[in-house]
């Protein structure tokens, strides 16, 4: 009956055959009948059997216990079963490694990764290297770094990988490479990346995990290194590439000197992609402002051989709070950025940068974005129009005719040509108040 094509009614079948011909039980019956239902589960008949044993005074061994705790898992009743086996590990029974391998695949296929290392831990304590436990480290290896289980990832590595007892597939190693990133491993996450190139093209994901695992343990300098090098293997530096930067300096503020720090020592060895040094630009001035970014951005040219790109200095403008720095990042931007090589923008990234030029009274910049807002804004012109009260007082202190172009463009919206109305005259009353003051 352990056969599985056995089943519990035959195991029932038998049991009351030897009944009705008086036959008593005997231990090793018991056993077997409680052998079967680890494959055939029921609950109640696993109690009688159970109460049987005790009735007859028969012991109920490791063996018998390990039957229960099987019958209990595949019964789907896991946390019985782990609760079980856990209370003979504490009692010191000598539980088969099979048993512990059993509940290593069943728990790794659920996903209960804690329980599962728990008892891999035990397991490999208790019997040490075996002809089984290759294949478990590396059913474990495959089962942690899919679910970026870090303690557990870092287990089966150590104790398989790098002792050289298999190597792992590339979908593995990919996944051990993500984990590493997510948690800050930069060793693990380098292990990764050479075992990865010598089997395939690395490509650009590969090496920012490898660089986010260097931000988040706070290595910036290995991080941009890495960058470096996914440069000369001839991937183009962006700045999608540098977002792992960018969201460790974020998290942690205090690394921002440092950043600036590493990219000085990276650059006395090689020329800096605009984008890497254009992540430090931006977090700097989004979150100190862009006065404390303004030497590095004044040596952009010096560090990456070519001019500050149009995100940066945009990014700069909008976080300036002085109009005179302002005024000399418009001048730097008209004379080094051309229309056409504006990026895209939001519609409130627009509005900030139409605010910041015509508060600085650079005009021609201000219409510019004001354009461009127009067009981000599309059927939607009901948006927060702030940057329109701006541009308008600001034009009219000059009698600059340029913005009943701006104005016509809203008015083509009925709400929106509604609220630019109320706006002017708002300002024509207070105009007019101030003329009669004076």
């Amino acid at each position: 009956m352990v056969d599985p094509q056995g089943s519990v009614k035959g195991i029932r079948k038998l049991l009351d055959d030897m009944a009705s011909q008086n036959m008593k039980p005997t231990a090793a019956m018991c056993h077997s009948a409680l052998a079967a239902l680890t494959n055939h589960p029921d609950y109640v008949l696993r109690q009688e059997i159970l109460d049987t044993m005790q009735e007859f005074w028969f012991t109920i061994d490791t063996p018998a216990r390990q039957s229960v705790v099987l019958g209990l898992l595949r019964d789907e009743q896991y946390e019985l079963a782990y609760s079980r086996l856990t209370e003979m590990i504490e009692q010191g029974a000598h539980i088969a490694i099979w048993v512990f391998d059993i509940f290593v695949m069943v728990f790794g296929k659920l996903g209960f990764v804690d329980e599962m290392m728990s008892l891999l831990y035990r397991r490999k304590s208790l019997q040490g290297e075996d002809s089984a436990i290759s294949s478990i480290l590396y059913y474990a290896l495959d089962v942690c770094s899919s679910a970026f289980h870090y303690p557990g990832t870092l287990f089966a590595w150590n104790s398989a990988v790098r002792s050289s007892l298999f190597q792992p597939a590339d979908g593995i190693v990919e996944n051990v490479l993500a984990t590493a990133a997510r948690h800050g491993d930069a060793s693990l996450a380098t292990e990764a990346l050479d075992m990865m190139s010598r089997r395939t093209r690395v490509l650009a994901y590969h090496y920012e995990a490898v660089a986010e695992a260097f931000a988040a343990s706070g290595d910036m300098t290995g991080a941009f290194r890495i960058l470096c090098i996914m440069k000369k293997n001839g991937i183009r530096i962006v700045r999608g590439n540098t977002r792992v930067v960018s969201e460790a300096l974020r998290r942690h503020p205090k690394l921002m000197s440092d950043a600036e720090a590493a990219l000085r020592a990276v650059a006395h060895d090689e020329q800096l992609p605009v984008a890497m040094v254009g992540v430090v630009v931006e977090a700097l001035a989004e979150t100190q402002g862009s006065e404390a970014a303004m030497d590095l951005y004044r040596d952009v040219a010096c560090l990456c051989g070519e001019h500050a790109n149009s995100t940066m200095m945009q990014t700069l403008i909008i976080n300036s709070p002085d109009e005179e720095t302002t005024r000399a990042l418009v001048k730097d931007y008209t004379a080094h950025i051309a229309e056409d090589d504006d990026p895209v923008r939001d519609s409130h990234v627009y509005g900030a940068l139409v605010t910041r030029c015509a508060e600085a009274g650079e005009l021609d910049l201000a219409f510019r974005f004001a354009s461009q807002a127009l067009v981000a804004m599309g059927g939607s012109k009901t948006r927060r129009l702030d940057w329109v009260k701006v541009l308008v007082a600001k034009a009219a202190e000059v009698e600059d005719g340029r913005i009943w172009g701006v104005v016509d463009e809203l008015r083509k919206d009925e709400e929106t040509g509604a609220l630019v109305e109320r706006l002017l005259r708002q300002m024509r009353m207070t105009k007019r108040a101030s003329e009669l003051k004076m």
